[in-house]
């Protein structure tokens, strides 16, 4: 049974921060790295140079694996990696090469990409064919930087978030193929998006372990009937019992872990990161949410029977 390692999505637990890229980094990052529980950070695209210096230093003195999360960048440009218009395809695929390039100032070991909208189930298999090609060139780009990975992470189809790469037997039937040919192509797992699609979390899973780099264990109402429905990255409860709206409980969290530490960690990665993904918004307290879900983590691990500390 392999050790899993624990990340914090900064990007999520201090959403309020994050327009503000000097405070982020310059304030709250310092403090982060003086948590010893985190092997792991997950953080939006920095793009300011005395930013990127900060987060590649704290990154190698804390020998964190750092994932950078390109999507948000992606769609809030309206770009398509997988759309069907040639010169829309190739736009988007320009920019996240520019992105590559950020990223690799400030260390990324992971860099996370989106697979795009969902089409029209007889426009999906050409959708399909056009973001395998934007993926290989993507690759291509990635292997110039030392020790960097890409990762895709499957979204719901029809719930939410309405992405191209959803169910997950879908997405392994596809993603095979593109692993041949792009090895350094993983797969980010997330629970919310398996729950509001009615799949079987261990099922999925399993399902995505050979390929599996990092994951999310997330929150979610999954009653269409309660106006929280959808992927809202929803807080957890009160501890001990973390009773909430959502499908989330400790005991489903350790279930998560046990089932992610009985595989073989991919070839070609050191360690697979797991991270608890819940929003902070304006006037929460962000450092009281932190320590909330680093306890629910940390608890987790316990009630899985895993040592998290190296």
């Amino acid at each position: 049974m392999k050790q899993l390692a624990p990340s914090l999505h900064m990007l999520e637990i201090f959403m309020p921060a994050v327009t503000d890229e000097n405070f982020f980094v310059q304030k709250i990052l310092p403090d982060v790295a003086k948590i010893p529980f985190y092997t792991g950070i997950e953080l939006p695209v920095i793009f300011k140079k005395e930013n990127q210096k900060l987060v590649r230093r704290i990154v190698e003195d804390r020998d964190y694996q750092l994932t950078i999360w390109a999507s948000p960048n992606i769609n809030e440009k309206g770009d398509n990696l997988s759309a069907l218009d040639p010169e829309e395809r190739r736009r988007a695929v320009a920019y996240v090469k520019e992105l590559l390039a950020e990223a690799a100032e400030s260390g990324a070991y992971h860099v996370g990409l989106p697979s795009g909208p969902d089409v029209s189930p007889e426009k999906r298999e050409d959708a399909k064919k056009a973001l395998f090609e934007s993926f290989c060139e993507i690759s291509q780009e990635a292997s110039k930087y030392q020790n960097m990975h890409l990762t895709l992470e499957p979204l719901d189809r029809y719930v939410h978030k309405k992405q191209l790469m959803g169910p997950i037997h879908e997405v392994i039937d596809w993603f095979e193929g593109l692993k041949k040919e792009c090895p350094n192509f993983y797969i980010h797992w997330d629970s919310a998006h398996e729950a509001l699609a009615e799949i079987d979390l261990e099922e999925s899973m399993k399902r995505a372990l050979p390929y599996m780099a990092q994951f999310h264990i997330c929150n979610c109402v999954t009653d269409p009937s309660n106006p929280c429905y959808g992927d809202w990255h929803m807080e957890l409860g009160n501890a001990p019992e973390y009773k909430n709206w959502g499908y989330l409980d400790l005991q489903g969290a350790a279930k998560m872990l046990r089932t992610a530490a009985e595989a073989e960690t991919p070839a070609g990665i050191r360690d697979v990161h797991v991270g608890v993904e819940v929003r902070t918004h304006m006037g929460d307290d962000l450092w009281k949410r932190e320590g909330e879900i680093r306890s629910f983590l940390q608890a987790a691990f316990d009630e899985a029977g895993l040592i998290y500390n190296k």
